[in-house]
């Protein structure tokens, strides 16, 4: 008889810790949905507020890299041409060159430009243009070229696209 009391005491307290549970499951719900529902707010408020602030751009940001809004952009043709090593790779490229504001360039400079590209990308190899550093590289070395060659009229260089075979 004495067994009887302590099942009832188990049972008793069985159901009073699934309904502990449940209640805490309820509330960490509750705080869940509420917290995200403000974090939305708060991310959405977040958006709007910069959308509306960018309306007026006299600057427009390509990465890292300023471009004037006065400034012009000259597409060069694309450059396909193989690389040093290994013998049978090949390499396509299209470039575009920003002119700084104020500032022209002749049909010639550009093929001169397009030339030196042409030049520079035939003693490339493929391990100098593999992964992000090896296309920063590239473009770093493509831009000192076009600089020296226009007499620091191109501020810039934007690489369209760049394909690599091997």
């Amino acid at each position: 008889m004495a067994e009887e009391p302590k099942k009832e005491e188990s049972i008793v307290k069985k159901e009073n810790s699934v309904r502990i549970f449940l209640i805490v499951g309820l509330v960490l719900t509750l705080v869940a949905a509420v917290s995200g529902w403000f974090l939305g707010a708060w991310v959405n408020r977040e958006m709007v507020t910069t959308s509306n602030s960018s309306k007026e751009p006299s600057v427009v940001k390509t990465s890292e890299y300023l471009v004037a809004a006065d400034s012009h952009v000259v597409i060069l043709p694309p450059i396909l041409t193989n690389i040093a090593m290994p013998e049978n790779a090949w390499i396509r490229m299209e470039v575009s060159l920003i002119i700084k504001p104020n500032e022209n360039i002749e049909a010639t400079l550009t093929a001169d430009i397009s030339n030196d590209f042409l030049a520079f990308l035939r003693q490339v190899t493929i391990d100098q243009v593999r992964g992000p550093s090896g296309l920063m590289n590239l473009r770093a070395d493509l831009l000192d070229r076009a600089r020296v060659r226009s007499g620091n009229k191109v501020s810039n260089i934007l690489i369209s696209s760049l394909v690599v075979e091997q």
